[in-house]
């Protein structure tokens, strides 16, 4: 397996050649006429990394070619169509550093020919009006894709020269209406085994071949499309500066010239022979429990390709600052020492209340909301001062406040005491601990009430207004009860006359009395002051009828 893999990286171009695509279809009756082949579009997909202003990777598309691919085909004939990658395509982005790289295809099948997953008759009975909605086009064309990985994240080819048939998915060209989302099964629900898909549905069949030029080369092309290693980058500059310029093209090429890297590596000081990075890891008072070597600059945590060690070591402080890194001069390149970051908090420094949101809830507004203050840190970038590995080696008496974060226990959420919900922000200038009776229990407390059926509507209308009079004043104690029913005829006298329940507010009171909560004293001052509510409405409504009269 090894001597084919440095087989395949003897060459630079990619070359495929397709040989057919296969898919069961109904013959019509115009079938002697149609087309024998259908159009095929290869992309080649570049997913970058990720900045910091990114929300997700970076993806570029970059055409390769546009083929007709024979359908069906019974004979096999001499020329079949071929698309050829270039190398240059597989070398790293100036804008971003490519991640990983992709084919797509996407075979496109002409008008007249139904070639489709879906079952005809069934088409046939669906409304003028959903057609159109199909992933079908008015021509009647339909269109089916594939991806294929060729190099992963960890710059490892993925695709070896060999024969290929794959297996092609109908695409949805119109998306489906957040009303109207269902879900759907493949096969009627049943399950497939993984190479009976090929029996079921479209196949694309090619060949793919790693090539190259007439030329000696002996140097693995597109192994590491991404950079690079600095062991091979040494070696090859080396070469290029004892040796005069070959003639052929190198596969796989150095963005950055030769004599530009080294004048910069001569101002950062930097080894440049066969760097070797060591990475040692500190535990329990210093005591060496496991060391690592790297042949490179890459982040071991992020795999993110540094190029330079000073760039390295200031990724690894800025970037993982869970741990703590010390630079160490090495003989034979440098020594990273990684222990762990005590004062790291790991507190999360954006918007509080957006961990708590329901997932739906930023595209159900329907206007303006108030949001959470958020502390933001404020960067002042002063004169640049030249690069130096000094700034990484390890101090004597390092302040407490360079290892903590930027931002530390700023943005905090708040929660209600008595519920335990998060505070929204358009509460927060509203003092929830005075809140006894917030309006959502105020709400529930009279459901409550209404449900009972072994009480008439009077003393559902008492209780109502009592319970409601006592959550909001927060009368808990029994000495407390001879206030409580005083402020509550003081309060909704007016209500109780209105509505007439005098006579239950007198039962309400001589059960409170049975209970020993309140004395005859205090029922007597109450009804008093109930007739004294009534007679001034009774006055009052006289008086209108006076001036009428």
């Amino acid at each position: 397996m090894k001597t084919e893999q440095e087989a395949h990286n003897l060459a630079s171009h990619l070359q495929l050649t397709f040989t057919g695509f296969f898919h069961k279809v109904d013959k019509t009756q115009n079938c002697e006429n149609e087309e024998s082949s259908v159009s095929l579009e290869v992309l080649l997909i570049k997913v970058c990394h990720k900045k910091r202003k990114d929300v997700s990777c970076p993806i570029k598309q970059v055409p390769t070619g546009k083929k007709q691919v024979p359908l069906n085909p019974r004979v096999k004939t001499g020329t079949w169509p071929a698309i050829t990658v270039p190398s240059q395509e597989f070398e790293p982005s100036n804008s971003h550093m490519v991640k990983s790289y992709s084919l797509l295809f996407r075979v496109t099948c002409p008008a007249g020919r139904e070639i489709s997953t879906r079952d005809n008759n069934v088409a046939d009975e669906i409304p003028g009006r959903k057609k159109r909605y199909s992933s079908h086009r008015d021509d009647g064309e339909t269109t089916f894709v594939a991806q294929m990985t060729v190099f992963d994240k960890n710059r490892r080819l993925q695709l070896l020269d060999g024969e290929y048939e794959v297996s092609m998915q109908e695409m949805e060209e119109c998306p489906v209406g957040k009303k109207r989302a269902t879900w759907e099964t493949i096969v009627d629900g049943k399950w497939v085994p993984p190479f009976d898909t090929f029996s079921h549905g479209p196949t694309l069949q090619f060949t793919l071949r790693w090539t190259g030029e007439e030329s000696d080369l002996t140097m693995p092309p597109v192994t590491r499309p991404l950079a690079t290693r600095n062991t091979h980058t040494s070696g090859s500059e080396n070469q290029r500066t004892n040796t005069p310029k070959p003639s052929q093209t190198v596969a796989v090429k150095d963005p950055v010239s030769s004599d530009a890297l080294l004048r910069k590596e001569q101002l950062h000081v930097e080894p440049r022979q066969k760097l070797r990075v060591y990475y040692q890891f500190l535990y329990n008072n210093n005591t060496r429990q496991q060391t690592e070597a790297r042949d490179d600059l890459h982040c071991p945590w992020c795999t993110l390709n540094c190029r330079k060690l000073y760039s390295l070591l200031k990724h690894l402080k800025l970037s993982h600052s869970r741990f703590i890194f010390n630079y160490v001069p090495h003989p034979k390149g440098a020594r990273i020492d990684v222990s762990v970051n005590e004062c790291y908090d790991g507190s999360y420094v954006g918007n509080p209340h957006d961990l708590h949101c329901q997932p739906g809830f930023a595209f159900s507004r329907n206007g303006p909301v108030k949001r959470t203050c958020v502390t933001h840190t404020l960067v002042c970038r002063p004169r640049r001062t030249k690069p130096s590995l000094s700034e990484f080696l390890e101090c004597d008496e390092v302040p407490l406040e360079q290892r903590r974060p930027l931002v530390s226990g700023h943005n905090r959420l708040y929660f209600h005491s008595d519920s335990c919900m998060p505070l929204r922000p358009h509460e927060m200038e509203v003092d929830s601990e005075d809140e006894k009776d917030p309006e959502w229990l105020r709400e529930k407390t009279v459901m409550q009430i209404d449900e009972f059926t072994d009480v008439n509507e009077g003393e559902k209308e008492v209780m109502k207004l009592w319970n409601l009079h006592v959550m909001k004043h927060g009368f808990i104690a029994d000495n407390q009860m001879t206030q409580a029913c005083m402020l509550f005829v003081e309060n909704y006298g007016s209500v109780i006359v209105k509505k007439n329940l005098c006579r239950n507010v007198l039962l309400h009171l001589a059960s409170m009395h049975d209970f020993g909560l309140v004395s005859t004293l205090t029922i007597d001052r109450a009804m008093a002051r109930l007739r004294q509510f009534k007679l001034a409405g009774n006055n009052d409504n006289a008086e209108p009828a006076k001036e009428h009269a």
